[in-house]
């Protein structure tokens, strides 16, 4: 774990890799830049370091040629909005030089389309993965993954692919919470409930919003916001009819009792190195094209 340096007051930046990456190109780190108010700079460096990790299992689940890694922004003030994004990017920019191909990186959690195109200025297009200058989405590409994970987990249990005898709750409607939304009401679901920190962002044509979604019956509980958020309680107390559990979040558990609860009561968890991993292969083939040209 590596503090990058950043002059703006009150906010700090750590960068999580899974291997010894500086100076090797070899199996560079991958992984998105998440920006949030933590409750402290503990909390920040113990997420880097954790999301690194989850990243490394799902590069190598396919075989990615990249090894984990993340970038952390801790910022003190709860308005992300007063946060100079373009200084931000060109402090990371230098951060990324440093490493000399070792880390590349693109969006994850409250960063956007508008930080990247920062980042690909200051680093002379260098370093950034995030389908700029493209036809490709990675937002979309990892609401398909997630998609295809409900739609094999269906098939494989039901035996076809119909989706309109089941409830999904959507947690988290940001830029893949709210493309797998759309996509569920397109395939036909039954129900399809929406539930986020700012409510207006559940608002999603064809969806039911919900205030509580911890408590609110449904077949498909797909996490698509903060990591750790199925804690203990939420896992023992989920409404019973519960079947799948399949999402974008990485590390969408609070802990490993936590998964066990799920599992104990006949949950089916699709891992999220699986079911999100259409970022990281749009990544993959992003950067295969860079080195062709």
């Amino acid at each position: 774990m590596i503090e990058a340096d950043v002059g703006q007051e009150g906010v700090s930046m750590y960068i999580g890799i899974d291997s010894d990456s500086y100076g090797h190109t070899s199996r560079p780190g991958n992984g998105g830049i998440r920006l949030l108010n933590y409750n402290t700079p503990e909390c920040a460096i113990a997420d880097a370091v954790r999301l690194a990790k989850g990243m490394t299992r799902k590069h190598d689940m396919f075989r990615t040629g990249f090894s984990g890694a993340k970038v952390v922004v801790n910022s003190d003030h709860k308005d992300l909005s007063v946060i100079q994004r373009k200084e931000l990017m060109n402090d990371l920019a230098a951060a990324l030089h440093a490493f000399e191909g070792g880390m590349y990186t693109g969006c994850d959690l409250n960063t956007s389309d508008r930080d990247m195109d920062y980042l690909v200025e200051a680093t002379d297009e260098k370093y950034v993965l995030a389908g700029r200058n493209s036809h490709v989405d990675t937002n979309v590409a990892t609401a398909s993954s997630v998609i295809g994970s409900i739609l094999g987990t269906v098939k494989a249990m039901r035996g076809d692919c119909d989706l309109s005898e089941l409830t999904f709750t959507v947690q988290g409607c940001g830029k893949v919470g709210s493309s797998v939304a759309r996509q569920l009401v397109r395939l036909g679901a039954k129900r399809v409930q929406t539930c986020d920190l700012f409510p207006q962002s559940a608002k999603i044509d064809g969806c039911i919003p919900i205030t509580d979604w911890a408590n609110t019956s449904c077949d498909f509980l797909v996490p698509c916001a903060n990591s750790l958020a199925i804690t203990e309680d939420v896992a023992k107390n989920f409404p019973a009819d519960i079947k799948y559990c399949v999402g974008a979040t990485n590390s969408p558990f609070a802990n490993e009792n936590a998964r066990k609860i799920f599992d104990d009561r006949g949950v089916m968890h699709i891992p999220e190195s699986i079911s999100s991993a259409g970022a990281i292969l749009a990544d993959s083939v992003e950067v295969s094209c860079a080195r062709l040209r």
